[in-house]
């Protein structure tokens, strides 16, 4: 399969790009791939006592770690985005045709979350003309999420991710973001493939 070049992420929240495919980025980028993340709000209701940090920071550091720099933020409402996207996917285009990606990664399509779903929805049809869309698992995503596409991460790749998910203070009180539920996660995705750490993909479309 053609390794691709030129990679969006998208996620609805700071911290759902790299708890999805923070450790993959990490591989495509010291392998020369140019990545563009899109985050589409600012996380606010994921904050609790945390009401003033910058989730938007916490987000640009954590993916600088994973080697992506090219970040874009948007400010839509935090919870709301079902009734948005029709401007997600008009934003999302742009990024595509301006950036011109061969793979897109995005989030699930039975996601629990509401927001999540709204941007697979949206991406979907924004990236009509994309040959490579995956989707990648959130905590919100259990227990339904079904990997059929699997990348290793070792060799460092790993490590980079849990340093990275580090930066997200306001959330480190979660269990998921704790660096053995991170790794254990990769170990078991790499279990049910033969390798070592990995992550997961559902697949809506890859064209080699």
């Amino acid at each position: 399969m053609t390794i691709p070049t030129r990679v969006l992420a998208v996620g609805a929240h700071p911290d759902d790009i790299e708890l999805g495919c923070g450790a993959s980025l990490a591989k495509l980028a010291s392998n020369g791939c140019d990545i563009r993340a899109l985050i589409l709000t600012d996380g606010l209701q994921g904050l609790n006592q945390f009401a003033s940090t910058d989730r938007h920071m916490e987000t640009r550091e954590a993916l600088a770690d994973l080697g992506v720099t090219d970040v874009h933020l948007e400010h839509f409402a935090d919870t709301s985005l079902p009734a948005d996207v029709s401007r997600m996917v008009a934003i999302i285009e742009r990024h595509i045709d301006d950036f011109g990606p061969d793979r897109i990664y995005t989030m699930y399509a039975q996601d629990r979350h509401q927001d999540h779903r709204a941007v697979y929805d949206a991406t979907l049809i924004a990236g009509r003309s994309v040959r490579q869309i995956l989707s990648y698992e959130t905590p919100s995503s259990w227990p339904n999420f079904q990997p059929i596409f699997f990348e290793p991460v070792s060799g460092g790749f790993l490590d980079r991710k849990v340093k990275a998910l580090g930066r997200h203070a306001s959330q480190a009180h979660r269990s998921y973001m704790q660096e053995e539920e991170v790794r254990a996660r990769a170990i078991f995705r790499g279990s049910q493939v033969g390798t070592g750490p990995a992550e997961g993909f559902e697949v809506y479309k890859l064209v080699a």
